[in-house]
């Protein structure tokens, strides 16, 4: 499995939700909403998917549609989203 991590420190969690919410994650995978207990302006979107579904989801992020809404989220935010792929390691 891959996780896919996308960090936001928000100006206004509100606005941002609002477009969140009309614009919520591919249907691939399990996704959740992660909001910070001592800056509620900080949110982590967390995606669990098949490593054979990380093409997909990227394609999805990388699409027209989703790269405007991720320009507006980032324009809704105090510094550019982050955001990183982690693999799962076994020790031993």
């Amino acid at each position: 499995m891959a996780i896919m991590i996308a960090d936001h420190q928000l100006n206004d969690f509100d606005e941002w939700f609002a477009l969140f919410s009309a614009n919520p994650p591919p249907a691939i995978g399990t996704w959740r909403l992660w909001r910070g207990t001592d800056d509620p302006n900080r949110v982590y979107v967390v995606g669990e998917v098949r490593d054979s579904d990380v093409a997909d989801v990227n394609a999805f992020f990388q699409s027209e549609k989703m790269a405007a809404v991720l320009a507006q989220a980032n324009a809704m935010s105090a510094r550019p989203m982050e955001i990183v792929w982690l693999n799962d390691v076994t020790p031993g």
